[in-house]
């Protein structure tokens, strides 16, 4: 954009967007009063679904009619004919991090998200992307924009960060390597960029091109910056000679990414280049002939160190799923049906083999499980300290005639266990299938302790762990001994995903396999029993390990001693790292952890506002007053138990709800979507379910059973709605609102 051009003139370079009447009102009118004096002083600004601009059959936007008749209105002329370009130079942009199955909800639209999806990944009849239905809404704006964009236009958009390393995330890469020359990819160490968004974001800079060689030979510049984005951008300001700063800054932040053509690290920031061809072959599986995605995230937060290690240790450093599978804990479904204490079991006069199993050794022992990361204290999980054994039922209702087992499967199905939608999926509901002890944890998310249990007692897992089972049990201790070494500590932090926003490291399945290990099979680790200390004693945070809290502190004789013994042998004997290069190590893992915790933190308390107000803090304070029977205790207790009943797919409401007796019957209506109801109960019981946000509901055929429930659950649902009201109706932020009664809503049918 030329800043010496007239107002009017610079006005017909900009064209914007937004789905919202705010910011496309907002946007419009901070253009419009930069001169007042000019006639032809209306912005391109339109309230349009981005996803609406089609593309003409030649190339190039086509406008929306809509956006044509309130041009022409707002202009106050007769007829204006429109010049609009072809294709655009630039695209900027800070798309909604909006998963995909929350874009119905927030659009109240039916088959909104097919046609966006549709729209948005054609271009006539080529398919632009193959994008999952995981990703982000984000991800569709990329493939629409590519449409507009001239070969030589650039892309500026700020998203969520997940597309670097996620296994959703390869698509979006695809597009990029084939489509784009990328620029460079901006994250920042130390702060999160929008408070009210639950997620880490980056800021991506593409320029199209349609020459495969410029694109294979250009270098992406990795940029991960050290200080706040203030410090090398001053804020906008009205004064001339502030915007002249802030362009400048912006000018010399650009130059300096672009000069620097090999890694260069600052105590502002850290440019890593990296080859587009070797982003390309990084991600290509030759075998299945596609692009298969990478983790990139690893050339913005990885130290210097790792590239290092890797290139030392090529053929000593193998992805975990050569050695082991990893699979999921064990889905219940239904964890207060399954977990039982002992005193439960035997109050219940539970029968032995539902509770108890053989071992290796032919010995009767319980089914213990470790239900919580909470449980792991140390390596090595004692079944001493577990409360909860694990009912294992893989007999035929028919065999199971006078036990106990079957009157307390009967029990549970009267309170709708079996309903649920993880028991529903399997037959009969209540087996869990032939689960085996794994030989070790590996937990789904990670804070201040890393710790991978080694399941010396051969314990039951919960859902809330990955079950690592090894090809080769003889290798079970040195594979535990090595993931609980500081270098594993390490590799997590770089393949795990900190997308998040509050401070987690979150990892898949997928990414936990893919996880670099020492080859266990080909380098030895000493036996378990030389390391019996570390394996049974208690394990604290890294910090507290590594006898840091930051990088400067770090010093070898301040590792714990046991722990450094380990890293000697892992990182010294096997990978040939020498004693300055272990020290990298243990700074960088102090580093990366003690970053991902603060940026959680750089907008204060998790749940803080502008309006000041908590929000966890106010929802847990709610819940304590709601108590624990509601809406989900009322259902399973008085509904599920009922033989007689039938399903009902429930909408949801756009407008007010309301109950009518039409010519034909009851009809419960909301806008244009209604039900129609046997009766004037069944109407008014099924409103109670359509506000309260249920997707679907049973109802039962007997209207006589109806009308006898009916005052209870209005009784109950109005002491809900009043006890909420009196938390929230002072909150004049309606998003802020939304956001709580979300956050409630699944409380209610817990």
């Amino acid at each position: 954009m030329n800043n010496r051009l007239a107002h009017q003139d610079i006005l017909e370079t900009l064209w914007g967007v937004d789905i919202a009447k705010f910011p496309a009102h907002l946007s419009t009118i901070n253009l419009a009063i930069n001169d007042l004096g000019v006639l032809k002083n209306y912005p391109n600004i339109a309230q349009e679904d981005f996803f609406n601009l089609s593309v003409k059959p030649e190339g190039g936007v086509e406008l929306t009619e809509r956006w044509r008749k309130l041009r022409l209105k707002t202009l106050g002329l007769e007829q204006k004919e429109i010049i609009h370009p072809r294709w655009f130079d630039c695209i900027v942009g800070n798309p909604p991090y909006t998963r995909q199955e929350e874009i119905t909800e927030i659009t109240e639209k039916k088959g909104y998200k097919e046609s966006l999806i549709d729209k948005a990944l054609y271009y006539g009849r080529q398919k632009l992307a193959d994008i999952s239905k995981r990703a982000g809404i984000y991800a569709y704006f990329f493939v629409h924009g590519t449409k507009f964009l001239k070969n030589g236009g650039r892309f500026g958009f700020i998203v969520s960060n997940s597309w670097l390393d996620v296994d959703y995330g390869k698509g979006l890469q695809e597009l990029f390597l084939k489509n784009y020359k990328i620029v460079a990819i901006i994250e920042s160490k130390v702060e999160r960029w929008f408070e009210d968004a639950d997620v880490n974001t980056c800021i991506i800079i593409l320029e199209r091109r349609k020459d495969q060689k410029e694109r294979d030979e250009n270098l992406v510049r990795f940029v991960y910056l050290f200080k706040p984005l203030r410090h090398f951008i001053p804020p906008a300001h009205d004064m001339w000679e502030k915007q002249k700063q802030r362009l400048d800054a912006i000018e010399n932040l650009k130059k300096t990414i672009l000069f620097h053509n090999n890694f260069y690290q600052t105590d502002e920031y850290r440019i890593y280049p990296k080859k587009q061809s070797e982003l390309w072959e990084e991600g290509f599986d030759a075998e299945e002939g596609k692009y298969t995605g990478s983790k990139w995230g690893k050339y913005l937060r990885a130290p210097e160190i790792f590239f290092k290690i890797v290139e030392k240790s090529k053929n000593r450093l193998v992805p975990l799923k050569e050695i082991a599978d990893v699979r999921f804990g064990i889905k219940t479904g239904a964890n207060e049906f399954f977990y039982l204490t002992e005193e439960e079991i035997k109050e219940k006069g539970i029968e032995k083999e539902f509770w108890i199993h053989k071992d290796d050794k032919g010995e009767w022992v319980p089914n213990y499980v470790v239900k919580s990361p909470q449980e792991c204290k140390s390596i090595i999980v004692k079944p001493d300290i577990l409360k909860h054994r694990v009912l294992l039922i893989n007999k035929d209702k028919k065999h199971l005639k006078g036990t106990h087992i079957l009157r307390y499967l009967n029990e549970g199905e009267r309170k709708g266990f079996d309903k649920r939608p993880t028991c529903e999926s399997r037959s009969p509901s209540y087996n869990l299938g032939n689960q085996q002890p794994p030989d070790g944890l590996w937990f789904k998310a990670f804070n201040e302790r890393v710790l991978a249990p080694l399941n010396t007692y051969r314990l039951f897992s919960s859902d809330r762990f990955y079950a690592i089972y090894l090809h080769n049990k003889i290798y079970k201790n040195r594979l535990f001994l090595y993931l609980n070494s500081t270098l594993a500590a390490l590799i997590v932090e770089l393949f795990g995903r900190v997308n998040l926003g509050e401070g987690a490291l979150d990892n898949m399945t997928y990414e936990a396999a893919s996880m670099l290990v020492v080859d266990i099979r080909k380098h030895n680790i000493e036996d378990g029993r030389a390391f019996k200390s570390l394996l049974e004693r208690s394990i604290s945070s890294i910090f507290d390990e590594l006898g840091a809290l930051s990088p400067e502190e770090v010093a070898l004789e301040k590792v714990k001693a046991d722990r450094r013994e380990l890293d000697k042998i892992i990182m010294g004997d096997i990978l040939g790292l020498t004693d300055d290069e272990q020290l990298e190590v243990y700074r960088a893992v102090v580093d990366l952890v003690r970053s991902r915790i603060e940026k959680a933190k750089s907008f204060g308390k998790k749940g803080k506002t502008k309006e000041g107000i908590d929000v966890e803090l106010l929802t847990r304070t709610i819940k304590e007053k709601l108590g624990d029977k509601l809406l989900g205790h009322f259902y399973r207790e008085n509904i599920l138990n009922q033989k007689n009943l039938k399903k009902v797919k429930l909408f949801h409401p756009t407008k007010d709800i309301h109950i009518k007796n039409e010519l034909f019957g009851w009809r419960l209506s909301s806008g244009k979507d209604h039900i129609d109801c046997q009766n004037e109960a069944e109407a008014e019981y099924l409103k109670i379910w359509l506000e309260s946000g249920l997707e679907e509901g049973r109802v039962p055929k007997d209207e006589s059973y109806l009308l006898k429930i009916l005052p209870e659950l209005k009784a109950l649902k109005e002491r809900i709605d009043k006890i909420i009201s009196e938390h929230i109706s002072s909150i004049t932020s309606q998003k802020l609102q939304n956001k709580i009664m979300q956050k409630l809503q699944g409380e209610l049918f817990t």
